[in-house]
């Protein structure tokens, strides 16, 4: 007879032996199915929320480095500027997709009000009114708007001879536009004020001011979504609110505008503070007006940590790479959590079942010793015995994983939402990174909005590939068995 229809004869001969093998690699299938599931939902937990942050990337100061030093190493640490062909070396590297360096500077102005939102007129300046963000760019098509952080409803961008020149053109936001009835075309004035502090009065004395006019070549509107308040989240609606006016009144202009701003503020201050000239003159050191904040868009978030590590090297002591996507252990705590579970669930699973589908194939094989034995007797080879068995194995797990295949899928979902809701206790506070050239306002609960057992083909593929080589390994060690059968003891 046919060894694999001995095989289908074997599994419906002996009902009840087959039906425990089915339980058995059900159960822990349903182990293998769930701990599959969760991995895979907490994978695509990661993608998605990484994708979200965006691939950018930034060069700043470590401050925890710097924590670190003790007085006597500060006395032997000088903190180097980042220069400008630096900045453009490591925007040259293959993973950087394009880059810009900013400067940022805050003025204020007579002729246009700025814009307050819900705000409005709740807002009560202490000294000196300084409302409007300058945001100085390199790259001409403005970075923001590539990005989709800001859409262009009107006009147009710089040129790159405007930005290398530092023309005096602007680009506004359509709320500050709509506020002061501004169109493209149009020119406004901001105010260049330099104040003195007066210690007896304990107040700003304005020393000189001058007018910075800029025309308008183009209008963005703000694709920034603000997420609704929720309960617990007031305190992260506010922020979101100041962030979103703080946008609207940001006007986009070249650097050379703001290098100039900067450096006739420090002059002024100089001509106006004879104590503070004398001590600059003293030390002989020349100022720089070039801080610049740099800002690398990748081609991929995954390419993160490959971008940080080429460019670790070439950087001046105390200052490292931060990039979009380090926010995300931050904020992922329920989440990973479950996949360190999840991860140990499958390793335990895929263990157990190696060792109790091992023994329990193998007592199946004692008992069928003298069937075993006729069958070499009669000229039977051995591989096709094994092959026989293994049939009669894998065709049950076929059914059991099968079936575990939804089951395990299930409980995995309602195991997860229990321990999401368990341990989002302990990761209440939202996060927010806010300041320098990225910000991330993602929260935990982003992340468990996210998070989603489903059923679909990768995981398919992968639980009856993991679940099948498994059951394969566990029947493959006692048929070891067989090999030794001596079909003449046997016999006798």
């Amino acid at each position: 007879m046919n060894f694999i229809k001995r095989g289908f004869l074997g599994i419906t001969r002996k009902k009840g032996k087959s039906l425990i093998l089915l339980a058995v690699i059900f159960i822990l299938g349903n182990l293998i199915s769930g701990a599959i599931s969760i991995q895979q939902a907490t994978t695509n937990v990661e993608a998605n929320i990484k994708e979200r942050l965006g691939a950018t990337a930034t060069v700043e100061l470590d401050y925890e480095e710097m924590d670190k030093l003790s007085e006597a190493d500060w006395e032997n640490t000088v903190i180097e500027d980042l220069s400008v062909d630096l900045m453009k070396q490591i925007g040259e590297l293959s993973y950087v997709k394009y880059y810009d360096f900013n400067l940022m500077h805050w003025l204020g102005s007579e002729s246009i009000d700025s814009y307050q939102g819900d705000m409005e007129g709740e807002v009560v300046h202490h000294g000196p009114s300084m409302d409007f963000m300058l945001k100085g760019i390199n790259y001409a098509p403005v970075l923001d708007i590539e990005e989709q952080k800001a859409k262009l409803v009107d006009g147009r961008v710089f040129t790159q001879e405007e930005v290398d020149n530092g023309t005096s053109v602007a680009i506004i936001s359509n709320k500050l536009a709509e506020k002061n009835n501004l169109n493209v075309g149009d020119t406004f004035t901001l105010v260049n004020e330099v104040y003195t502090w007066d210690e007896e009065t304990g107040e700003d004395n304005l020393v000189t001011s001058r007018d910075v006019v800029l025309e308008i070549i183009g209008i963005f509107e703000s694709q920034t979504i603000k997420q609704d308040d929720s309960e617990g989240s007031s305190e992260m609606g506010g922020m979101m609110d100041f962030m979103d006016i703080e946008f609207q009144n940001t006007v986009y202009v070249p650097n050379p505008i703001i290098v100039d701003e900067m450096k006739y503020q420090y002059e002024e201050y100089l001509k106006a503070d004879e104590e503070y000239a004398e001590m600059v003159a003293a030390e002989g050191e020349e100022a720089s007006f070039e801080y610049y904040t740099p800002l690398y868009v990748l081609n991929n978030p995954e390419d993160s940590e490959a971008f940080a590590e080429e460019v670790a090297p070439l950087l001046p002591n105390l200052y490292k790479v931060h990039s979009a996507t380090d926010q995300y252990d931050s904020i992922a705590g329920p989440v990973e959590s479950m996949s360190n579970l999840s991860r140990y669930v499958l390793y335990a699973a895929i263990g157990a079942t190696v060792l109790i589908i091992g023994l329990v194939v193998l007592l199946f094989l004692r008992d069928r010793k003298r069937e075993l034995g006729i069958y070499l007797s009669l000229g039977e080879k051995r591989g096709r015995v094994i092959g026989q068995i293994l049939i009669e194995v894998m065709v049950i797990a076929l059914i059991a994983i099968s079936l575990s295949l939804f089951t395990g899928n299930l409980i995995a979902g309602q195991v997860s939402e229990t321990m999401i809701n368990a341990d989002d206790q302990s990761y209440q506070d939202d996060y927010m990174y806010y300041g320098g050239a990225i910000q991330t306002h993602l929260t935990t609960q982003d992340v468990l909005d996210s998070y989603e057992v489903s059923l679909n083909s990768s995981f398919v593929l992968a639980f009856f590939g993991i679940g099948l080589l498994t059951i394969l390994i566990s029947t493959v060690i006692p048929l070891i068995y067989i090999l030794r059968l001596n079909p003449k003891k046997i016999l006798m």
